[in-house]
């Protein structure tokens, strides 16, 4: 057949936007031959196919990222060079992806951060009262009260128009046998049997070091963080802290934080993270190992600087 022919059809698949039947009678063909041409048009060079909105470095990362760490689902943000703006960038992305699936019905857990605070109030508002907020983990006494669990969780729910549970206790107790009695508390227990019942978790991913938020606000002091760094821990996910291969066990923490634990988040079918900065490689990297993480949302540049420590890693 005439390479304009071909053209031909393609000007009215493509451009006029005729059926495969509509081409068919007009030209006397079957609507099975025009079918096969018009599945030749890319491999003949007649037809180039670009798919609009990703930039196509950032859609092969997505998938390279996704197939590293058992992924369902990695977003990358677009990265302007600035960092207030790839932090503002990231967070209107979260806040898209939880207006589109969060679905009516939905158990949602949530952790705390600014990461969070700021992914909550992009969000739009919706008529979706049946589903349930959970406070994953105890209540922290910091200034900026917009970025402390309980009040991520009543925003969450406002923006839901839904219930909202409450963990009312503290995120870190001094001793281990103060938690072993909050726990018998019914208002904790059912806050805890709420979190075993989340569809969906939404978390900020924390740097364990002096500057990080849990040892300025006081949760921590300078010698914890000296142990649990020398102990391998460089994060920390809804306070559990974790090592750079995402192990958590022999954590002198753990039993005195109040807070939904590792194997908890394991067992919710999409907990995802929330993540911007440079400076959060390490961190990142932790919880992506720990086998928690189900989607990852992150700006461009820490994306690439992910791959490029996992790569590095490895080859060691």
């Amino acid at each position: 057949m005439d390479k304009n022919v071909y053209i031909k059809i393609a000007y009215w698949y493509y451009n006029l936007g005729l059926t495969q039947d509509e081409i068919a009678r007009r030209l006397s063909l079957t609507r099975q031959k025009v079918n096969r041409i018009i599945n030749s048009l890319v491999d003949l060079d007649i037809v180039t196919i670009t798919v609009h909105g990703f930039e196509q470095d950032e859609v092969e990362l997505e998938c390279e990222i996704e197939q590293a760490f058992g992924l369902d689902k990695c977003i990358i943000a677009a990265d302007y060079g600035e960092k207030e703006t790839a932090f503002y960038k990231v967070m209107n992305v979260a806040a898209q992806y939880l207006d589109s699936n969060i679905a009516q019905g939905m158990t949602v857990g949530v952790s705390w951060g600014r990461s969070l605070a700021e992914t909550v109030k992009q969000m739009n508002y919706h008529k979706k009262n049946e589903c349930t907020v959970v406070q994953m983990m105890g209540a922290q006494n910091i200034e900026q009260k917009t970025e402390k669990s309980d009040e991520i969780a009543r925003g969450l729910a406002n923006k839901l128009d839904c219930a909202s549970y409450m963990l009312y206790a503290p995120v870190i107790v001094s001793y281990a046998e103060t938690k072993k009695w909050m726990l018998k508390e019914r208002s904790i227990q059912q806050t805890l049997k709420r979190m075993k019942q989340c569809d969906m978790a939404v978390l900020g991913i924390g740097e364990l070091t002096e500057e990080a938020t849990m040892c300025t606000r006081g949760f921590i002091t300078k010698d914890e963080i000296r142990i649990l760094r020398e102990d391998g821990f460089v994060a920390d996910l809804c306070m559990n802290p974790l090592r750079l291969d995402g192990s958590s066990d022999r954590c002198p923490l753990s039993d005195r934080l109040i807070t939904a634990d590792m194997e908890w988040l394991r067992d919710i079918r999409n907990t995802v993270a929330i993540a911007c900065g440079e400076k959060k490689v390490d961190a990142i990297l932790a919880a992506l190992h720990s086998g928690c993480v189900n989607t990852l949302i992150i700006d461009s540049l820490t994306a690439h600087l992910v791959m490029e420590k996992e790569k590095t890693e490895k080859a060691v």
